[in-house]
């Protein structure tokens, strides 16, 4: 996988020079990304979720079918006071609320947005929308709340709905920065192509392309398109279609040529591990336990140790050697878990080894 990257960064610096590449080579991107993209790729965003119930079923959608629609929260808790107690403990600069389709629960929406305002006044605040919903008050209220960006999810509507539109338009009176963000699905490239300009002439400033993924148990893992799977570092199976890069180059090549005043942040797979790794370490004052050492691959080790039936014990790897000394008829196991993504989650154990007994 890091060598296809690789050979794709080349091609995209030859085609496109005035890419920006950053030092992890990660993030590709034309012109400026938006605060909530930086947050969001530094592990420092995090996405509410206001209500799982939305008014449309997009074959593309990554939202896990398990989970109720009536579910609100986020990997930092389930409600508003909850999630701020939590990121007062953590490096929260970005947060942003979706769906679903927040807009389905308007009165929610704005309540949320209001309390995190208040309480976040230096946070980057924005909501994701497939724009259907919208109402013009909601957008003056919304910017009443000091919001910063709206994004809209224009694929989910076939690209260029003129309701979408005209609520992009009206969106820009009230909220400063307006994007579009997609899958890039290669199967709708021409789609997308000809929209560039209309989404520009709407007021829209910023284009995230995301690389079209396949993700078990939701919608898109359903899609009859080609793909490849791919197995990352921490264990988890996922396929991309092999297409989309090429392309998110396309588009990004079009926006320079044609000089639309568009920013396009190409958001790869790549870019999605740096995102996890960042948000493992940022939950790490939530989920590591004072027993547990971080390793690289983001993996929390610890030691328990046994004996009969006396209690276990749970041990830091640092003091060991001091256990074993304490306690000499015990035997130990080393266990290893990946730090979790959420206050709800406890980590997939990846490591359990049955170390014997002392002496």
């Amino acid at each position: 996988m890091e060598a296809d990257w690789q050979a794709y960064l080349e091609q995209a610096r030859a085609r496109v020079p005035e890419l920006t590449i950053d030092a992890a080579q990660a993030t590709v991107c034309l012109g400026e990304l938006s605060p909530g993209c930086r947050a969001c790729k530094e592990g420092t965003w995090d996405c509410i979720f206001v209500t799982q119930k939305c008014n449309l079923d997009c074959a593309f959608c990554y939202n896990p079918q398990h989970i109720p629609l009536d579910h609100a929260g986020s990997a930092f808790g389930s409600t508003p006071e909850e999630i701020a107690g939590n990121y007062w403990r953590t490096r929260i600069t970005g947060i942003s609320f979706s769906g679903g389709e927040p807009f389905l629960e308007r009165q929610r929406l704005l309540d949320w947005a209001a309390y995190f305002r208040e309480r976040f006044p230096q946070s980057y605040l924005w909501v994701y929308t497939n724009g259907l919903r919208v109402e013009q008050d909601a957008l003056q209220q919304l910017g009443r709340l000091k919001v910063d960006e709206i994004r809209f999810n224009t694929a989910a509507s076939g690209y260029d709905h003129p309701t979408v539109l005209e609520v992009m338009r009206q969106a820009g009176k009230h909220i400063g920065r307006i994007t579009v963000e997609i899958p890039a699905v290669p199967e709708h490239a021409e789609k997308v192509q000809r929209s560039l300009a209309i989404w520009a002439a709407a007021g829209v400033r910023y284009l995230n392309l995301h690389e079209l993924m396949f993700e078990p148990g939701t919608n898109s893992w359903k899609m009859n398109l080609p793909r490849q799977e791919v197995r990352l570092a921490d264990g988890h199976h996922t396929a991309v279609h092999p297409h989309s890069r090429a392309m998110m180059l396309k588009v990004i090549e079009q926006v320079q040529q044609q000089g639309l005043p568009l920013s396009v942040n190409q958001c790869s797979l790549q870019n999605k591990v740096r995102q996890v790794h960042g948000r493992r370490l940022n939950l790490l004052p939530l989920t590591q336990e004072p027993y547990e050492k971080l390793l690289p691959g983001d993996v929390l080790e610890s030691y328990c140790l046994y004996h009969g039936s006396d209690p276990l014990l749970r041990c830091h790897p640092d003091q060991l050697d001091e256990m074993r000394q304490r306690y000499p008829q015990h035997g130990w196991v080393r266990l290893g878990r990946l730090a979790p993504l959420g206050v709800q989650d406890r980590g997939q154990w990846v490591i359990c080894e049955a170390e014997g007994r002392h002496g």
